[in-house]
């Protein structure tokens, strides 16, 4: 009987606690968030206090702040912040231990990106290296510790040795092999070694029958074509040799970023752990080989060097592995991470990592580039002769007997209309959470402070879809903003005007003037068009990422046509949001044919 009681007494207790553990929780929730709106009220619309931070965004759980919808869907994040608390104003975000700035008005990003004076996006991509790409312990310290600057000139007051300052050798190296006669080389190759692929049909790939056939999914297809031809152009056709399944292993490293990016320890998520180590494997056993068949110290550097090995790709792979070596502190492990964020580069995208984030955009783009031209035939109908200028041989009877067409890139890259869908794509399908940290003291942004240490964010989906500050290049509103149009940046050429005033107009003053002809610009869009960030820490490799968008299209209209069956242009996947080139979410089902000939061979006939 007393046991009874007792066993009672102790289930009701237990049922209280079952009871009172939820209720506290609750109350505590709705304390914090109730308190964390009070502090974000009075910031933002009652205190007069200059220089202070920017209001918190209230949250609802104490001691971690923000993190939850922030790690869990950084997209859903923004937007709901955006749109409960307005984008008039910074803001700060509470990330258990951490603090950021959200940064998203268009007046503060232009002024930030380019405060590389102030300013550096050091420490992302230093936690990028780590995180991403898996630089080991032993060489972090090179990383984090740089703290000399990009330029020749140290800033004053550091003491970094020359032959350990990876920052500044990064970024001139990238500017020296990514422009001028090496970027033009570079691209050549490109454009050659996927024209030389393509060239012969496949008797295996119904695409190249030569007749119409339905395809489920065009993207896998695009991306497995331009692959070979992304890496073996700036690697040389080793690295693919060495490891068969090269493709289906970068592609599912590819797959893992989002995971490995949030910082999930090996046992919550061994496979994207072991993507990345089978591609860290596969970049050593390159290196190890081309180190065995070629001197990386006869460079370009010493001069005289040929600007392209079989061995290692490009001479700046060789430059790249000379300066590696030369720190002293970079080993094995160390220098494959460093390449491996390279092929990410030169395939994918993830710009944060200003000189890896160099000719990242190739095969999403050109994929977005591809879909948008070939759902509309009226605009098909005005670029295919500007792409047609870029063939300079081809086959004299078809392009079926295996003799690749040669392509000269300068008229499409010149080409107003080209260059102008190249930047809406990017504008609409190039998503990045650029950042930025002041790392010597608090930075101030109009009544604001932002604290030294702390990143700042700017979503460049959020800008490149800003209303108000593309409300000028809307076509007085007949062309939204969140709608692709070709001519967005597009302008009449006054020079071309002037000419018409000295000349003809004099001589004919009745006739019905002519349409301005027009020029392609990004003027006036300082800090609203940043796909490849802004300032002095501008993605260097841009220009590559260009005429690879570009030659890859160029390339692919010579020798397929395309009729995209939906008339629309697949959804974007959230899973890559802000971390550049985003890939389709939904399978895009095309109907697609060989071309027999290509376009001269055709109106010869």
């Amino acid at each position: 009987m007393i046991q009874d009681l007792v066993d009672a007494v102790q289930t009701l207790e237990l049922n209280q606690w079952r009871i009172k553990l939820p209720v506290a929780f609750v109350l505590v929730a709705a304390t914090t968030y109730l308190a964390t709106i009070f502090s974000y009220a009075r910031t933002k619309y009652c205190s007069n206090e200059d220089g202070q931070e920017p209001p918190v965004i209230p949250y609802w759980l104490p001691g971690l702040g923000s993190t939850i919808p922030f790690v869990r869907d950084t997209k859903a994040f923004i937007a709901n912040t955006l749109r409960k608390w307005g984008d008039n104003t910074p803001y700060t975000v509470r990330l258990a231990a951490f603090k950021g700035y959200l940064i998203t008005q268009p007046e503060h990003f232009g002024p930030l990106l380019k405060a590389t004076r102030f300013l550096t996006n050091k420490k992302i991509m230093a936690e990028l290296m780590r995180d991403v790409f898996g630089t080991p312990p032993n060489v972090m310290p090179m990383y984090f510790g740089d703290n000399s600057g990009i330029e020749p000139t140290p800033v004053p007051g550091t003491a970094v040795p020359s032959h350990q300052r990876i920052w500044q050798n990064q970024h001139a190296d990238s500017a020296q092999y990514l422009t001028g006669e090496a970027l033009r080389g570079l691209a050549t190759r490109f454009t050659s070694v996927l024209s030389e692929a393509i060239a012969s049909p496949n008797d295996s790939d119904p695409a190249d029958s030569g007749d119409w056939v339905t395809m489920e999914d065009f993207y896998p297809w695009w991306r497995s074509r331009v692959f070979a031809a992304a890496t073996t152009a700036l690697f040389g056709p080793h690295l693919g040799r060495l490891n068969p399944t090269l493709e289906h292993d970068f592609w599912t490293f590819a797959d893992a970023i989002p995971t490995l990016v949030k910082r999930y320890p090996a046992w919550m998520a061994p496979r994207a752990h072991a993507a990345r180590t089978k591609m860290l494997d596969s970049v050593k056993k390159w290196h190890a080989h081309a180190r065995e068949h070629s001197d990386y110290r006869v460079n370009n550097g010493d001069g005289g060097a040929p600007k392209w090995d079989e061995y290692w790709g490009s001479v700046w792979l060789k430059v790249r592995q000379r300066w590696g070596q030369d720190t002293g502190i970079m080993d094995d492990d160390g220098l494959a991470s460093e390449d491996l964020a390279l092929t990410i580069a030169c395939v994918f995208i993830i710009t944060r990592k200003s000189s890896h984030g160099a000719n990242a955009n190739a095969i999403p783009m050109a994929f977005w580039y591809l879909i948008e031209i070939y759902r509309d035939p009226a605009l098909l109908q005005r670029v295919l002769p500007e792409l047609e200028a870029a063939v300079q041989e081809e086959a004299a009877s078809s392009s079926t007997d295996g003799s690749p067409a040669v392509f000269d890139l300068s008229p499409v890259l010149a080409s107003p209309l080209a260059q102008s869908i190249y930047a809406e794509v990017l504008r609409m399908r190039i998503s990045l959470l650029l950042n930025r940290c002041a790392d010597r003291k608090d930075h101030r942004i109009g009544l604001w402070t932002l604290k030294k240490g702390a990143y700042m964010t700017l979503p460049t989906a959020h800008i490149g879809y800003h209303k108000k500050a593309w409300e000028p290049y809307t076509d007085s509103g007949k062309a939204p903003i969140d709608e692709f149009w070709a001519d967005r940046f597009l302008v009449p050429d006054e020079e071309d005007g002037k000419t018409k005033e000295r000349g003809e107009e004099a001589r004919e003053p009745m006739q019905e003037k002519a349409e301005p002809k027009m020029r392609f610009s990004t003027e006036h869009l300082n800090g609203i068009w940043v796909p490849y960030g802004g300032g002095a820490l501008m993605c260097p490799g841009r220009h590559f990422a260009k005429q690879e968008i570009m030659g890859s299209v160029t390339v692919f209209a010579h020798y397929y046509d395309l009729e995209v069956l939906s008339g629309r242009a697949p959804t974007m996947d959230d899973k890559f949001y802000g971390m550049g080139a985003q890939q389709p979410a939904e399978k895009t089902p095309v109907r697609i044919r060989r071309k027999v000939g290509g376009w001269k061979y055709t109106k010869q006939n």
